[in-house]
């Protein structure tokens, strides 16, 4: 399965880019002796000492017994004495374990413990656990890793920001707008000299102002940007299939600098919204063949996997789409790799932000 991740803006139709157990009891609540009703008990303390102990309506039998580091024993039985004696025996196979006996006038109970094999009766337990707990999931790199929602770090901007306000234009994602490389500061990296646009690409040129207009988007700017922290749960849509997504994408409303009551450069304003910002994600998966992440949205979104540009969707555009199939980015099966997403929403007249995905297991960075 794979990731998606989907956005976009103006609400344009969409243009698709490639890119051993067991247990035994017996119990009895008959006074009377027989060939099995004695129980030879020593004291895990390593002591010569013995006691007996053998069944019959003596009440001065009462009391407790108990076998201690039980090796590759099978099929341990006890009976009790007196009426109400019953005895339940857990047993334990090939592991370490620990039989408790209580006889005499009160009921006997029986604990099993140990290895991965459980001897449990009348409410006691044994064994050990595996797998998921309290919400983790048991990674194959040795650990447990903790799974969570997709942290979030917005941005808002003003909607006069030479790169924002609905003044740049394109008909589909422009790609070679940074670099292929995500920087030291795991940021993308301005490229001051793109390769030519696909030839079915139309627009506005350039698409990012400058180096210097281009660090606003992802750096605190103190008057130029407002940080806002949150995060986006991603629901399991259909079976190894995780999701996000939305046609109104405006986290920020009455947040931030709030709505944008101020025209844009087009002199439209949006006083119901908060639509000029950016997204960033940095999180960490174990990647398992065949997974896959998809964006569908607008407009620029950025892709790192492994710190590589792994999808291009940058620039000015309506909703677009791109897949990245994992399995060709040359990654090691079971292996924690970072994927790192950053988008921009960059005209107020509307919002797409779609991410599918087959990874099951998000962890922060």
């Amino acid at each position: 399965m794979g990731l998606l991740v989907v956005g976009g803006c103006n609400g344009d139709d969409l243009v698709e880019a490639s890119a051993s157990t067991g247990s035994s009891s017996s119990g009895t609540e008959s006074g009377s002796a027989s060939a099995s009703a004695s129980a030879s008990v020593t004291a895990g303390s390593g002591s010569d000492s013995a006691t007996s102990q053998t069944a019959g309506g003596s009440d001065s039998n009462t009391g407790a017994s108990s076998t201690t580091g039980m090796t590759d024993t099978e099929g341990v039985s006890v009976s009790g004495s007196e009426t109400g004696g019953e005895t339940t025996v857990g047993t334990t196979g090939d592991t370490e374990g620990t039989t408790t006996v209580t006889s005499g006038d009160t009921e006997g109970t029986t604990t099993g413990t140990g290895g991965d094999t459980t001897g449990d009766t009348d409410g006691t337990t044994g064994g050990s656990t595996d797998g998921t707990t309290d919400g983790t999931t048991g990674g194959t790199t040795g650990g447990m890793v903790e799974c969570g929602n997709l942290a979030v770090t917005y941005r808002d901007l003003k909607p006069l920001h030479p790169d924002f306000g609905c003044h740049m234009n394109g008909n589909t994602a422009r790609p070679g707008l940074v670099m292929s490389n995500l920087g030291n500061d795991l940021k993308p990296v301005y490229n001051p000299n793109p390769p030519a646009p696909p030839g079915n690409w139309n627009g506005s040129n350039p698409q990012i102002t400058s180096q210097a207009t281009f660090n606003e988007w992802y750096n605190p700017v103190d008057g130029t940007n407002i940080e806002i922290e949150s995060e986006l749960e991603l629901m399991e849509i259909m079976p190894g299939v995780y999701s996000f997504a939305s046609n109104s994408f405006y986290p920020l409303t009455d947040m931030g600098f709030g709505n944008n009551v101020t025209p844009n450069w087009a002199n439209q304003t949006f006083p119901d919204r908060n639509g000029s910002f950016t997204t960033e994600i940095h999180t960490n998966f174990i990647y398992e063949p065949g997974q896959s992440f998809t964006f569908t949205g607008d407009d620029d979104v950025w892709v790192f996997i492994d710190g590589k540009l792994a999808l291009d969707l940058g620039g000015l555009h309506p909703q677009v789409n791109g897949t990245v199939d994992l399995d060709t980015l040359g990654l090691n099966a079971d292996q924690t790799y970072t994927l790192d997403v950053f988008h921009a929403e960059r005209c107020e007249s509307g919002s797409n932000f779609r991410i599918d995905t087959s990874i099951n297991c998000f962890m922060p960075q």
